[in-house]
């Protein structure tokens, strides 16, 4: 029963992640902590995996569709691959509970700045310089990190800092789906000497997150604009902050 409803809970998660272009850690993380797995080597390298797999799933779609900013993607996508071990590294000096008051201010804090993001047309042509991609290429430094500190991927960072500095939030999704997969892996090996997975759950919830993914970011693709993405990406960030400061205060 509980494989069951994993999977199928995996899969709506995923088609969420596919849709906004982020994987799937950013929402799997502290929903899997519902079920009182062990977090640094349970939930953290079981969600880098998924994420991994969900992200390259949702770029595959992306791709097809001809909305990804490769110029960006790809420096990004490096970078935040060579440094997301750094953040995993540091796992040792920080604890648990730390790390999900962390997690969850920087919730807050993502979707505040996504609730009211800049006017956005997507109807109109944006042109992204080359000054703006050093800059993100600057803070993925940072995120890749963080990401790799809190065991969720960089993509929800990532998302909201190319909103930020002039992406609409459709170009940011599928630039971000890119930028996130290798990330995703390279964390994840980081962490697969200590890890203890259930290697039934992780094939189940890998096929199902790849499937859910793929039907997101086609859906996102061909009928929701920006505007309502921030609004749905901001909605989800404030839920999942709530549901852990929760069991954080309570437990």
């Amino acid at each position: 029963m509980l494989y069951a409803l994993i999977t199928l809970l995996l899969f709506g998660l995923s088609f969420v992640g596919g849709m906004m272009g982020l994987g799937v850690a950013f929402i799997a993380t502290p929903v899997l902590g519902l079920f009182d797995f062990e977090l640094k080597h349970v939930i953290m390298p079981w969600s880098l995996w998924l994420n991994g797999l969900t992200a390259i799933s949702g770029a595959i779609a992306f791709a097809r569709a001809k909305m990804v900013d490769w110029r960006t993607a790809i420096p990004l996508l490096i970078i935040t691959t060579l440094v997301a071990p750094i953040g995993v590294w540091l796992l040792q000096f920080v604890n648990t509970t730390t790390l999900w008051w962390i997690y969850m201010c920087l919730l807050l804090f993502l979707a505040y700045r996504m609730a009211f993001p800049p006017k956005q047309d997507d109807s109109k042509a944006i042109t992204i310089s080359d000054a703006i991609r050093v800059k993100g290429g600057i803070l993925s430094v940072f995120i890749g990190i963080l990401a790799g500190l809190l065991g969720v991927g960089p993509g929800f960072l990532m998302m909201p800092t190319l909103v930020l500095l002039g992406y609409t939030a459709r170009l940011a999704a599928a630039t971000n789906s890119v930028i996130v997969t290798l990330p995703s892996f390279s964390a994840f090996l980081t962490h697969l000497p200590n890890a203890q997975l259930d290697w039934l759950m992780l094939i189940l919830t890998s096929i199902s997150g790849v499937i859910g993914a793929q039907l997101g970011a086609r859906f996102m693709a061909k009928r929701v604009k920006s505007l309502t993405l921030t609004r749905l990406f901001a909605l989800a960030l404030v839920l999942l902050a709530v549901q852990r400061a929760y069991i954080l205060i309570t437990g």
